[in-house]
């Protein structure tokens, strides 16, 4: 009488075919297993459990087939590909992008392999490269999707070509797009053109699509403050700070009240972003001269000193604490011993010190003679 047959008895072909068919990827990795344990060089059994791995999130193990899979099939380009996408996956951009150009070399014609070396390059802020890869994937940006063109545009931006992006945005604006992140990356460029009007109103036509994007916000605000709109800068940097307070942007308004004297605000401000990043140095130099101009010598002393020890590199606290000792106490040899480090940490800036909107304030008097000028120029 003959037994039913069991799963032992079944051919490595029989349990391929039906590892294929099944749904769940727990039960797939076992029958896939005794696929590859009767049939150990069986590609598509490695192939196929790689893939179950990497469904159910465990890179490693699928990693490791795909290695069995491309040292069976050296010459074809899909495993590499598929390897490549499982590094991506684990962020190791530097190991997909060597996969995905060992697909691109074994089958240069196949243009899905250039979209997903150019989102590794794009990974690792390699935007020419990628921006290269984009176009072979697309040939022309009018052929080109508007899922890539959204995805393009920002690598054409950080590449600084903004003929590219023009063009790709253009094509957007035909296919009826009216996004908020369109008006936003023109925005962009017509700042870097310095067409801070056009600018400012594209950043707008942004805000005006999407209340909560912050970005339009902080570069409408950039803009306000090189054309001097204080107030409207400090409108938008305020905006930026009530969807999400961080100390970059309390320090950044900390800056545009001080181009409008009021050193109190900026305090303020200063103190918020020291409370959120303790250890900024920036932010404490930054407050301390807000408390120099405020005349609050003591405390801007010790901002200026925090400055310090947080950053021994950075020059300008020890320039402002030259000007402290001058124009606090008129004290010439703290003054000068302060002014020779920052010279000695790089400190260039020299035409700051003859600015009175500057730093000349500081050193009034003193920057007029010889003995001032041949430190700066010796």
């Amino acid at each position: 009488m003959l037994l039913p047959l069991t799963v032992s008895a079944e051919t490595a072909a029989q349990l391929f075919d039906r590892a294929k068919k099944e749904a769940d990827l727990h039960t797939q990795i076992e029958l896939l297993t005794q696929v590859i344990e009767k049939s150990p060089r069986h590609v598509g059994a490695y192939h196929y459990r790689a893939d179950a791995y990497q469904a159910l999130g465990d890179t490693r193990r699928a990693i490791l087939d795909y290695n069995r899979v491309v040292a069976l099939r050296p010459r074809d380009p899909f495993r590499y590909y598929a390897r490549g996408l499982a590094y991506e996956n684990m962020a190791e951009h530097g190991l997909a992008l060597v996969d995905f150009t060992k697909a691109i070399s074994l089958s240069p014609s196949y243009s899905n392999f250039y979209l997903a070396r150019a989102r590794a390059y794009r990974a690792q802020g390699k935007y020419a490269l990628s921006l290269a890869d984009y176009k072979r994937y697309a040939g022309i940006w009018q052929n080109a999707s508007r899922e890539i063109l959204q995805e393009s545009i920002p690598v054409s931006l950080n590449a600084y070509r903004y003929d590219e992006a023009n063009e790709q945005i253009a094509v957007l604006e035909q296919m009826g797009d009216d996004s908020p992140q369109r008006y936003l990356w023109q925005g962009r460029i017509l700042y870097n053109e310095n067409k801070l009007d056009e600018a400012i109103s594209a950043f707008s036509k942004a805000a005006n699509r999407d209340d909560e994007l912050r970005e339009a916000y902080q570069l409408r605000g950039h803009a306000f403050k090189e054309l001097k709109d204080y107030g409207a800068a400090i409108e938008d940097y305020t905006r930026v700070l009530a969807l999400k307070p961080e100390a970059y942007w309390f320090n950044r308004r900390g800056l545009v009240y001080e181009e409008m004297h009021a050193f109190e605000k900026a305090e303020q401000d200063y103190t918020r972003a020291i409370e959120l990043e303790p250890k900024w140095s920036v932010a404490y130099n930054n407050r301390g001269f807000a408390k120099l101009n405020l005349k609050d010598y003591q405390s801007a002393k010790n901002d200026f000193e925090t400055a310090i020890k947080l950053d021994p590199a950075a020059p300008t606290p020890y320039v402002n604490l030259a000007g402290l000792y001058w124009t606090w106490k008129k004290d010439r040899k703290r003054m000068y011993e302060y002014l020779q480090q920052a010279l000695s940490h790089h400190f260039k800036d020299y035409e700051a010190l003859y600015d009175e909107d500057q730093k000349g304030w500081l050193f009034k008097n003193i920057n007029q003679t010889a003995e001032f000028r041949s430190l700066l120029y010796k």
